[in-house]
């Protein structure tokens, strides 16, 4: 049985500090007016700013859906994994996720789920299943360099970074001895989850991978491409369902079984998988004798062992989590996993402000990438990652390594905490009070991005200031709170 070792829902300001009653106002004569009242986790927990979170939310249900996963929103009770190897991961906060798909040759279809007609959100392109394989014909990989990515996302401040092996349409990015469609038929052979490994361990990232074990191409013949309505075809013609044949399903749970050992035995040590609408054709247990330490997400629906982490998709939790807990986001582009031609990108901005209210309640942010059909990440989306880069050089001690705090029961606005210290975010655009409550008088409080001393007001446990408009930027702007 594993032990639960995340401390949740506990006030982290508590832990480094007790109230001290009587305490003086440390610089300021003015009166300390009463705590506000605590506000709602559910209000606190604002949406994306950006990428259009009441369609991300739709798609997202509509894919949990069809694979069966469950609600978007899933802490599965509060898990966590107790072996040493493991603790990386809600020490890192903040993970890479590169959705690489055939679909990136069209452009205007999301990876897979444009196969199915008749969906139940809207903004999503629509092709035939036999339309989207036949964009295998024009796929190249030209500009496919990973080194270059992962070199870029390590100077953004990522930690760890999960590739897709094999999304739901069937395709294989390594040149696997199993299956009919991958690298082995299309690219000679390149096996593009070793150039992902090789450059996560060159820039020191932990090494994820994503694997789905639901295979449309496999079932292409005995399954329905619409999600509602009538029975359709690989051409989007009305049908009659087929039977399988018999061992259909145990076939396609072997072919699960091959692939997921091949990619816990090929390329070293992996420290997360990734799974999408499992039925624990792999058993958990199975995958842990293979790569001891190995994270594991709650997506692989075994029952005996449900994993190690919960998480969200589509938009960020509203309640408070419990245990490790990690948020997978579409960010470049803004609203589809895979690259598209028409949506937005996300900027600096809204990526940081989502990643800082995870870590605020302790949990990751895997904000994801579609590089474009030659494999090329674009050069908008590197330009967000030298600002985010450059906000994490001055302030990434409030990111890494951290607890959450106490928001928003006692705190106005986001905090992390860590050993002695609490860091406060005033995100945009937030103009008002940072708050603490039931916190000792501190030692020093700074801006972190400069080190300007700041000005404050402590009286019976509670601190309080507000920042000058002049120290403000268009970037969350952390405060430093030594006790």
């Amino acid at each position: 049985m594993k032990t639960f070792v995340w401390i949740a829902g506990l006030s982290a300001l508590m832990l480094l500090s007790a109230p001290v009653q009587g305490q003086e106002s440390a610089t300021t004569n003015s009166t300390v007016p009463a705590p506000a009242k605590k506000a709602s986790a559910k209000k606190a927990a604002a949406k994306p700013a950006s990428g259009g979170s009441a369609t991300k939310t739709a798609e997202a249900q509509g894919q949990h859906d069809e694979l069966g996963t469950g609600a978007l929103e899933n802490d599965a009770g509060g898990l966590s994994n107790p072996h040493p190897g493991a603790q990386w991961f809600p020490e890192a906060g903040f993970g890479l996720f590169i959705h690489w798909t055939m679909s990136a040759v069209h452009g205007g279809a999301d990876a897979s789920w444009s196969m199915l007609a008749n969906k139940s959100w809207l903004g999503d392109g629509t092709i035939t299943p036999n339309e989207y394989w036949g964009l295998m014909k024009r796929w190249k990989a030209d500009q496919f360099d990973m080194d270059k990515t992962l070199k870029a996302a390590k100077e953004a401040g990522f930690k760890y970074a999960v590739f897709v092996t094999k999304h739901h349409d069937g395709f294989t990015f390594w040149p696997t001895e199993y299956g009919e469609i991958g690298t082995r038929q299309t690219f000679a052979g390149r096996d593009f989850v070793k150039e992902f490994v090789d450059a996560c361990r060159k820039y020191d990232l932990k090494v994820g991978l994503y694997y789905s074990p639901p295979d449309w191409y496999f079932d292409r013949e005995y399954r329905s491409f619409s999600l509602k309505g009538p029975y359709l075809d690989v051409n989007h013609k009305p049908s009659t369902k087929k039977p399988k044949p018999a061992g259909h399903d145990e076939a396609r749970a072997e072919l699960v079984r091959n692939h997921v050992r091949e990619l816990l035995t090929r390329y070293g040590k992996i420290d997360l998988i990734f799974f999408d609408g499992g039925r624990a054709e792999m058993p958990n247990s199975e995958i842990r004798k293979l790569q001891p330490g190995i994270v594991i997400n709650k997506r692989n629906k075994d029952v005996q062992d449900k994993g190690d982490y919960g998480d969200s998709e589509g938009k960020p939790p509203e309640v408070r989590f419990k245990g490790w807990f990690e948020f997978n986001d579409t960010c470049w582009p803004s609203a589809h996993w895979a690259y598209s031609a028409s949506d937005n990108m996300d900027d600096a901005s809204t990526v940081l402000c989502n990643l800082i209210k995870m870590r605020a309640w302790g949990g990751n942010y895997l904000a994801n990438v579609g590089p474009c059909g030659s494999g090329e990440v674009l050069p908008e989306v590197y330009a967000v990652w030298r600002e985010i880069g450059q906000w994490m050089a001055h302030s990434g001690e409030s990111i890494y390594g951290v607890k959450g705090g106490s928001y928003p029961e006692k705190a106005t606005v986001p905090v992390t905490v860590k050993d002695n210290v609490a860091y406060c975010f005033a995100l945009p655009p937030h103009q008002g009070y940072v708050t603490l409550q039931d916190v000792k008088a501190p030692k020093s409080v700074t801006l972190l991005r400069t080190k300007t001393p700041l000005q404050y007001e402590y009286t019976n446990g509670v601190m309080r200031l507000q920042l000058p408009p002049a120290l403000r930027t268009r970037l969350p702007d952390v405060v430093k709170v030594e006790f």
